[in-house]
C-alpha cells in the first residue's frame, strides 16, 4: 500500500469497515473465535504486519464503543468475542498487570538523587512521595473492607518426604496385626 498523500500513513477506517462487512454484528456471538486466517482474507494483509495488528485493534475498539461487543486477542489463534464472565477475568488480569506495572514504576523514584535536582524537581519528587504514601496508607486501611469473604481453601495433606519409618523385625505395631484384631476376626 502506498500513502496516497496521507500524512502519517493510510487511515484505518477503510480497513475497519472491511472487517465490519466481513463480520457483521449479528455474527459476533459470545464465544465465537475469529481466526487470523479469516481476518487476513478480509483485510488482504498478512498477520505479521504492524498495520494488520493496528487495524484489528482499531476494529476491536470500534466494536466495543459502537456496538457494545467486547472482543479480545486469543493468543496464537485470533480474536474471541467474550461473554461477561470472560470480560471479568480479562479485566482482573489487566488490572493485576497494571498494578504490578504501577508498583514497578513507583519503585523508580528510589533511584532519584534528590540533592541533584533543582528546587522545582525537588518539589515534584516530594509531591510524588506524598501521593505514594497516601495511596499506600489508603490501601492498607481499605484492605479489610475490600476483602471478599471466600471459603477457606482446602488442600490435600502434606506428603511425607523423608525415608519410610523403620519397622522392628519382631512384632509389628500395626493395628491390623495386633492380637486384639485377630481375636475379633475369629
Amino acid at each position: 500500500m502506498s500513502n496516497f498523500g496521507f500524512r502519517g500513513g493510510v487511515p484505518y477506517a477503510l480497513d475497519v469497515k472491511r472487517l465490519d462487512e466481513a463480520f457483521p454484528v449479528p455474527s459476533l456471538v459470545e464465544g465465537r473465535v475469529i481466526l487470523h486466517a479469516e481476518m487476513e482474507g478480509a483485510l488482504d494483509m498478512k498477520r505479521g504486519a504492524q498495520r494488520y495488528y493496528g487495524v484489528v485493534n482499531a476494529w476491536l475498539s470500534h466494536a466495543r464503543t459502537s456496538h457494545g461487543i467486547f472482543m479480545a486477542w486469543e493468543p496464537g489463534t485470533g480474536v474471541k468475542v467474550l461473554d461477561p464472565a470472560l470480560i471479568l477475568t480479562h479485566a482482573e488480569t489487566r488490572t493485576r498487570q497494571k498494578i504490578r506495572q504501577t508498583g514497578r514504576a513507583v519503585g523508580l523514584y528510589k533511584w532519584v538523587d534528590r540533592s541533584r535536582l533543582n528546587p522545582l524537581g525537588q518539589q515534584r519528587l516530594d509531591h510524588q512521595g506524598r501521593v505514594i504514601s497516601a495511596l499506600n496508607d489508603a490501601m492498607l486501611l481499605a484492605r479489610k473492607d475490600l476483602a471478599v469473604p471466600l471459603a477457606p481453601i482446602r488442600s490435600l495433606p502434606r506428603r511425607e518426604t523423608g525415608p519410610p519409618p523403620k519397622e522392628d523385625k519382631g512384632e509389628k505395631k500395626d493395628e491390623n496385626n495386633s492380637s486384639e484384631g485377630k481375636d475379633r476376626a475369629g
